[in-house]
């Protein structure tokens, strides 16, 4: 065979492979285009269904609701335990070194009313869930246990201050003891408030009353 004809045959080989090469790029950009398009048209037409769903709410209108509108009331109440038990800590770790008649009945004050929040958030607000993912379940399992811990020893808490106003006045060794109660009653609130927070900032539990069950819903159950 002749140079030149092997030549020309090389040089229409090449072109019919670039000719079927530009062929398949340009389908598969059409393809990439296409899929996009329908990605976007999927996201463009489910973020007004959510967006109108999140709108159906009335109370997002409204600049102020009154209490009864709110699914559950447990964060208007859990926070006041948190302040209380904290601060009662602190000042009792204070009342170590200055042992104080009139700081003791502050830090009664401080440590009965925080049990007595504490006790309200975790029973009569406590929210009922419903649908929880397996993680939000354990992640409110812990919640749980830390904030009966937190009843529990914000009670004996208290009963040992009431102790130490009336019978045994001011003994260092006693006051220790009072403290290292309240301390651990510190520790299990902030553990409490900070798995309160994984539920509601990274599982979603809680905001517009998701996973909440209402009050008809409850009731309706409870009759079934």
């Amino acid at each position: 065979m002749k140079p030149s004809l092997l030549f020309s045959l090389l040089l229409l080989s090449l072109v019919s492979l670039n000719a079927t090469a530009s062929r398949t790029v340009e389908k598969n950009k059409g393809d990439l285009v296409n899929s996009s398009a329908a990605l976007g048209d999927m996201y463009v037409s489910e973020k007004p269904q959510e967006h109108a769903d999140n709108q159906s709410d009335d109370r997002m209108d409204k600049e102020e609701i009154g209490l009864d509108e709110f699914d559950n009331l447990h964060p208007l109440v859990v926070h006041f335990p948190i302040v209380l038990l904290l601060f009662a800590a602190l000042l009792q770790c204070i009342q170590l070194f200055v042992l104080k008649r009139n700081l003791d009945w502050v830090i009664l004050f401080l440590i009965g009313t925080g049990f007595i929040c504490a006790y309200v958030a975790g029973t009569y607000v406590h929210p009922h869930t419903h649908g929880l993912t397996d993680i939000a379940q354990k992640v409110l399992d812990n919640h749980d246990r830390y904030a009966e811990w937190t009843i529990w020893s914000s009670a004996l808490a208290s009963v040992l201050k009431v102790i130490s106003l009336f019978l045994i006045k001011l003994k260092r060794g006693f006051e220790i003891a009072v403290f290292l109660v309240m301390a651990f009653s510190a520790f299990s609130v902030a553990q409490a408030g900070h798995y309160g927070a994984q539920l509601v900032y990274i599982q979603g539990v809680g905001p517009q009353g998701q996973f909440l069950e209402t009050e008809e819903a409850g009731e309706e159950s409870h009759s079934h």
